[in-house]
């Protein structure tokens, strides 16, 4: 387990699943068909990995800090470089935009870990799905979803 005050062990931990076989592929479906934050999803992995107890409070302000990322920062970023890619001659501006876009949600993960820093949170009961389950709640209502974080889940097994 990583320490909770080390909000960089988030994006070790990102980083190192999404180099598993099939998570990235995954996460891709959930964002690009599903609309799910990415990061989102990967800051509930990573609670449940830290064996941090479901908490729906907790849950509420990931939320909230994802959607404010996403739509103020990292969608406008991730727009630009998908027009960027339609051009050959604006390929180092496409390369520009995707480390602007990866150094973006690098700080979103260390936001979403930030919580665990400012006070001490129940543990002993981490759980994948219950996590994903707070924080992705339609999830429960969309069959397409819940098969698409099924496959997420079944790619992240170690």
């Amino acid at each position: 387990m990583t320490s909770a005050a080390d909000t960089a062990s988030i994006w070790h931990y990102a980083v190192r699943l999404w180099k598993r076989p099939g998570v990235t592929s995954a996460a891709l479906v959930l964002q690009d068909r599903h609309g799910v934050s990415v990061c989102l999803a990967l800051a509930a992995l990573w609670l449940a990995d830290e064996d941090v107890t479901p908490d729906a409070g907790l849950a509420g302000m990931l939320v909230n800090t994802a959607l404010d990322w996403e739509q103020q920062r990292i969608a406008p970023l991730r727009a630009l470089r998908r027009q960027a890619s339609a051009r050959a001659d604006w390929a180092d501006w496409k390369r520009a935009l995707q480390d602007a876009e990866l150094e973006a949600e690098r700080l979103l993960l260390q936001e979403l870990a930030a919580p665990l820093m400012q006070r001490p949170w129940p543990r002993g009961q981490g759980d994948r799905r219950a996590w994903l389950l707070l924080v992705l709640p339609e999830m429960a209502q969309c069959e397409s979803l819940a098969k698409a974080v099924t496959t997420l889940l079944d790619a992240c097994q170690e």
